[in-house]
């Protein structure tokens, strides 16, 4: 088992994407969603670090967010600045893709779980 000190969350920023694919009154185009989630894993689990805005993902070069469209370029560069808030630290340019960072938190500044909660609670009443 990985000692607390040493124990870290890494999260590494995904696309995702809705599509409504062709036909009716935009000629068979294909429009839809894009947005930015930051998966996470570690000492505490998986879990979703963060989501961006959800904006329509117009033209994609090659199904993936392009980087010379302001929208996703925006939306991106917003989840970055919520994940640095939330105490995270970018350690890597991540995969392929422009948009796949990659960062690090200490897994003890990590928001507590629901169940995390609960326990937290009824561990503290049976102290009193």
């Amino acid at each position: 088992m990985q000692r607390e000190q040493d124990a870290w969350d890494y999260c590494t920023i995904v696309f995702r994407t809705y599509h409504n694919v062709g036909g009716g009154e935009h000629g068979g185009l294909n429009y839809g969603l894009l947005w930015f989630e930051a998966e996470a894993r570690g000492h505490n689990g998986r879990y979703q670090a963060g989501k961006s805005s959800e904006v329509p993902f117009g033209r994609m070069a090659e199904g993936v967010p392009d980087s010379r469209n302001a929208a996703h370029v925006g939306v991106h560069r917003d989840l970055v600045n919520v994940l640095r808030n939330n105490g995270w630290e970018q350690i890597s340019g991540g995969g392929a893709g422009w948009w796949e960072k990659r960062f690090r938190r200490h897994a003890s500044k990590a928001p507590q779980s629901l169940l995390q909660k609960i326990r937290s609670f009824f561990a503290r009443r049976r102290l009193k």
